[in-house]
């Protein structure tokens, strides 16, 4: 009974936490948001899909061990933070020279007229499945959820003498926790696309996008 509220209180205590850190702002939020603005919503889907499964591999990996390893091996983690502060630099200004505005009325137009969007170059928001899930390796955000969240449930798993099934069912809890919170940051920018008529509006969100992008990527050094 003791081991039951435990378990429950465990898995309740890993739910907060990986929805506190799904749903708030950070790289995968602001890209998602960004990309579903340009493209909508259901452009998005292998973007949002891509996220998920490569935080539910990096979570399967710390629970057999990964965690362990980067935390024995700090240059690991050093190396990690220089990736991934090169590449929201590079995303930043990406997002900074483009003409926002005239890309999502393109867009729209296309849609309107039941064409096919134009093909993205590489790296463009929204990414693909492979290119989302790649881009969780140098996270931060993505390696703090999946170093902290073992920490919270493995010794109820533990103590249920079935690891494999167990850090299955906690991943897959993990995956769709994940993937509805995300999903709201896609939802939400594809509703902003119905402000395209104020363009200084639709400017301004996109400064914002870029700013916090830009914080997101110095954040990791201060």
């Amino acid at each position: 009974m003791g081991a039951n509220i435990s378990l429950t209180g465990s898995l309740a205590a890993l739910a907060v936490f990986m929805t506190i850190n799904s749903i708030t702002p950070g790289p995968n939020n602001l890209m998602l948001l960004h990309g579903s603005i340009k493209r909508g919503f259901w452009h998005c889907r292998w973007h949002i899909l891509g996220i998920t499964a490569g935080l539910v591999v990096m979570l399967a990996l710390s629970y057999w061990g990964m965690a362990a390893l980067i935390v024995r091996v700090p240059a690991l983690m050093l190396v990690v933070k220089v990736l991934g502060t090169l590449y929201l630099l590079w995303l930043t200004y990406q997002m900074a020279k483009s003409d926002f505005v005239a890309i999502v009325s393109t867009a729209l137009a296309q849609e309107r007229q039941g064409h096919t969007p134009v093909q993205k170059g590489f790296g463009e928001l929204p990414l693909n499945l492979w290119q989302a899930a790649a881009f969780q390796w140098l996270n931060p955000k993505a390696w703090t959820m999946t170093m902290v969240a073992p920490s919270i449930a493995m010794v109820q798993v533990n103590q249920a003498g079935g690891l494999p099934l167990a850090t299955v069912l906690l991943l897959l809890l993990c995956a769709l926790i994940n993937i509805a919170c995300i999903s709201c940051w896609a939802a939400g920018g594809h509703w902003l696309r119905r402000l395209i008529h104020f363009p200084r509006l639709i400017q301004s969100i996109h400064a914002l996008i870029v700013l916090m992008t830009l914080y997101c990527a110095l954040a990791l050094w201060l």
